[in-house]
């Protein structure tokens, strides 16, 4: 028979079958037949002919499975019994199907995320080749630090390894000309930055060579988004000009939409770039003695390279560097990190939790739904060992009751992706910004895979055990003691304890990694940032060099400005400086203190500089803990004074008094000959720069005739709500200069909750799971109980007959309960203790195996299993004796 014909067969199955008993039936009666000419009387050769031939069903069922067609068939048939039967059961149906599409869905919901961010090919060609290289030092452990442009040149001219190498530094500039005056962030870069990552502008030729040389920079490329926001998509773009910082620039290009490009170490804007502008280093940025580190490189290996050999041969370069350049090199080396390391190396911990955390969901539904079923097993037994009585195989009764779990699954599944649909757009909108890094998130064929791979496998999981122990019972047992006290009836009890208690003990590693989280948190917020946050507006001024390019000029205007917000209603002052608390931002470089003897520039203590304008400590709030502040005449005239906080007076200065100490700051230039040294007149108190995670670092500060700098954060201190003041800050800045953006305007309690975002989602998503693991196990506890107590009801009616009291009947019920539950808290004490470890990264100040934090876990859930436990307990003690001994 062909395989069509087969197939039509399935549609006609009615008539296939009648054929198959004629068949089987003709057979039986050829062979009574021969008995009767053997002698046997009619009834005798027929009884003999059945026995001889054997089950006519089992029969029937074998002839259909000898091929696939017939096994769909029957799985077909089994199907639609499934169906059936769980349509009968709409109660445990509901909430075996929930259960599973919660498991199912979180656990695709945070697959689609590492799916999108840690495994997802990168939009560039031949993403693997593509790499960072960084300098680090070794005295001063940074994997990740900029690069000086000396070095580049020397590392493009020396490496064998990479084909190509591209810079990339980013600022802001000021964009006029196209309505009102705005901000935007400008990275520039190496004339071949686009064609070393192989990315295919969507329109315009993008940079030629010519743009690599000075005096034919004046182009830029405009971001996908920018592009569409700002310009409304012109397709006519490429030729028009746009006026950044008051020079015209040509567009040559527009980025295609998902080339996002944004690597946040090394950037000084901490923000995606809107525009990209080719960058010539002029000459005298060769000299390795007057160049700083602030460039960051991307390189492409050549076909065949490996990151290791990279890396070998940076190292090599690096010490040649070292041994040429003693005084500027010495002590650093160079670190290359695969660009995919450095995109979601920071994520991945953090996804890789939440992805165990959802596993562990999961793996604590299926043991919930597999206890559902050993239940619903158990009034079935009977039913079971009759129909194994006439004929079914164990296989053909764990097939029917795998095809219900498996129509469980399906339906979960499908479920549980719907949820993905919500719960991932959910994720997207309450993560944080620059976060994910995301602006959608497609269940593509990739993730629909793994929905399915994860319902197969928790039908699987969930449905072998009950299966297998219903195929395995003894029918004896079964159809003598109606299931009661039978071996398979053992076997599922015992089964369901051990369900419990994996749920309470995955429960417990799962509240233990939020309480931990949580435990930190509670720390991290209690930090004192150093500085008064409240009432506190911030936002940046950029003055272009081209109008403001003298350093009177600029600092008058800023000084004009303070003092125009100084005047309006509701601020109490108003001051500057160069980089914000908070942000993650800032400058750096050595430090020689003349008391102390002279060393290389490589060996010398290193400092962050901040640059302030007047009555920043007051605005800020910033104690003095010793000398004095900047007077009026520091402020307006350069007399080289500096204002260090406590952390650099204990590291560098300790136990020796720092006022009227010298120090030579090397920020305006690299040659001390031609610094002139500042004078130390007072120390501050510590301000968490970096963040309240990272501990305050020695900082020295100068008032803004020391380092005239063309960008500044401007924080106004109100007296009320400070977003009110931007409108008025906005019209003070436009009476100086209508052609100056308000960029950035935040409170500083904004800037201190992005700050605390990371730590606070990644809290809340494991809080979420963990809450979610407990009711699970609370529900599955109590499911074991409530089952056990109508199991026991007829032994519990005889017990009070008898005499036994109430608080007995509690007892003894409330005992299984706690066996289990102390029996789940602790397995599940040791596995906490175990995986906790892997959240050491994510920890501040709290120890991975704080003990505060494990008892308080294990009371909780010991305590809400027990609740769980009293409620079908306490109805045991109302069992009526005279039901009771009624029940079956």
């Amino acid at each position: 028979m062909s395989l069509i014909s087969r197939l039509r067969g399935m549609l006609r199955r009615e008539q296939l079958d009648h054929d198959l008993d004629e068949e089987l039936r003709s057979h039986i009666e050829m062979r009574a037949a021969d008995n009767t000419a053997a002698g046997m009387s009619p009834q005798q050769a027929r009884y003999e002919a059945q026995k001889r031939f054997g089950n006519t069903t089992l029969l029937k069922e074998d002839t259909r499975g000898v091929d696939i067609i017939g096994w769909l068939d029957e799985a077909a048939r089994d199907f639609r019994l499934a169906l059936r039967l769980l349509q009968r059961s709409p109660g445990f149906t509901i909430v075996a199907i929930l259960t599973l599409a919660l498991g199912i869905g979180a656990n695709t919901a945070i697959f689609s995320v590492i799916d999108s961010v840690l495994l997802r090919p990168l939009p560039y060609h031949e993403p693997d080749q593509l790499v960072m290289v960084w300098e680090n030092n070794s005295q001063h452990p940074n994997p990740h630090n900029t690069v000086s442009p000396p070095n580049f040149v020397d590392w493009q001219s020396r490496n064998t390894i990479f084909s190509s190498m591209a810079y990339i530094f980013d600022g802001r500039d000021n964009l006029t000309g196209n309505g009102d005056p705005q901000e935007v962030v400008v990275q520039d870069v190496s004339v071949n930055f686009f064609s070393l990552l192989g990315v295919n502008l969507l329109l315009g030729p993008g940079f030629t060579p010519e743009n690599g040389q000075a005096g034919h920079d004046n182009v830029v490329i405009l971001s996908y988004g920018f592009w569409n926001e700002h310009f409304a998509a012109d397709p006519a773009i490429v030729g028009k000009s746009v006026v950044l910082n008051g020079h015209p620039q040509t567009v040559v290009g527009v980025a295609p939409l998902k080339f996002q490009w944004f690597i946040k170490d090394g950037s000084l804007t901490s923000a995606k770039p809107q525009m990209w502008s080719p960058f010539v280093f002029p000459q005298s940025w060769s000299n390795h003695k007057d160049m700083g580190r602030f460039i960051t490189v991307v390189a492409r290996m050549k076909p065949g390279a490996t990151h290791s050999q990279a890396q070998t041969q940076m190292t090599a370069i690096a010490s040649q560097l070292e041994h040429e350049y003693p005084d500027s090199q010495s002590h650093w080396g160079v670190n290359v990190v695969p660009l995919r390391d450095q995109i979601s190396g920071a994520l991945r911990p953090s996804l890789l939790v939440l992805f165990g955390a959802v596993a562990f969901v999961l793996l604590i539904a299926c043991a919930n739904v597999s206890s559902l079923l050993l239940a619903r097993a158990a009034s079935r037994e009977r039913e079971m060992a009759i129909r194994t009585a006439i004929g079914a195989s164990r296989w053909r009764i764990a097939r029917q009751l795998l095809m219900e779990s498996l129509l469980l699954a399906l339906i979960g599944g499908g479920l549980g992706v719907a949820l993905a649909v919500w719960g991932t757009n959910a994720l997207l909108a309450a993560s944080p910004r620059n976060l994910l890094d995301l602006a959608a998130i497609s269940l593509d064929l990739r993730v629909l895979t793994f929905a399915v791979a994860s319902t197969l496998l928790a039908g699987l999981l969930f449905g072998f055990l009950p299966s297998y122990i219903s195929a395995h019972s003894r029918i004896s047992e079964t159809l003598k003691e109606g299931g009661r006290g039978s071996s398979a009836a053992n076997r599922r009890a015992f089964a369901r304890n051990a369900f419990v208690v994996a749920q309470l003990g995955l429960a417990l590693v799962l509240l233990t990694g939020s309480g931990l989280l949580i435990r930190s948190f509670v720390r991290l917020i209690g930090v004192d940032p150093g500085f008064d946050t409240g009432h506190l507006l911030t936002f940046k001024v950029s003055l272009p060099r081209a109008k403001y390019g003298k350093d009177p000029v600029c600092l008058a205007f800023f000084q004009q400005l303070l003092a125009k917000l100084s005047t309006v209603p509701g601020v109490r002052s108003a001051t500057m400086e160069s980089f914000p608390p908070l942000a993650g931002l800032g400058a750096a470089t050595a430090v020689h203190l003349l008391s102390q003897p002279p060393l290389a520039l490589s060996d010398l203590p290193v400092t962050n500089v901040q640059v302030v304008g007047s009555n920043y400590f007051s605005t800020m709030n910033i104690p003095l803990r010793a000398g004095r502040l900047f007077n009026a005449q520091e402020l307006t005239e350069e007399k080289h004074v500096t204002i260090i906080n406590q952390a650099f007076a204990d590291k560098y200065l300790h136990g020796v008094n720092p006022l009227g100490q010298k120090a030579a700051i090397y920020m305006k230039s690299l040659s001390e000959t031609e610094l002139q040294p500042s004078e130390i007149i007072g120390v501050v108190g510590d301000v968490h720069q970096m963040g309240l995670d990272t501990a305050p670092e020695p900082t020295v500060y100068w008032p803004h005739p020391e380092l005239v700098m063309s960008g500044m954060t401007i924080l106004v201190r109100t007296a009320n709500d400070p977003r009110l003041i931007a409108p008025a800050a906005r019209a003070a800045l436009q009476q100086l200069d209508p052609e100056l953006p308000l960029a950035g305007v935040a409170t500083m309690d904004q800037l201190l909750a992005d700050s605390l975002s990371r730590s606070r989602f990644t809290m809340l998503l494991l809080g979420i799971f963990a809450g979610v693991a407990l009711v699970l196990a609370a529900v599955g506890i109590y499911g074991l109980i409530a089952y056990s107590v109508t199991q026991r009801t007829q032994e519990l009616g005889i017990r009070i007959a008898l005499g036994a009291q109430r608080r007995d009947v509690l007892r003894l019920v409330l005992a299984q309960g706690t066996r289990l539950t102390f029996l789940g808290v602790a397995i599940g004490l040791f596995a906490a203790l175990a995986l906790s470890r892997l959240l050491s990264t994510l920890l501040f100040a709290v120890s991975a195996t704080d003990p505060l934090t494990f008892a308080g876990v294990a009371t909780l859930l010991a305590v809400v299993a027990l609740l769980a436990c009293f409620i079908p307990a306490r109805r045991a003690t109302r069992v009526d004796p005279i039901v009771a001994l009624r029940y079956e």
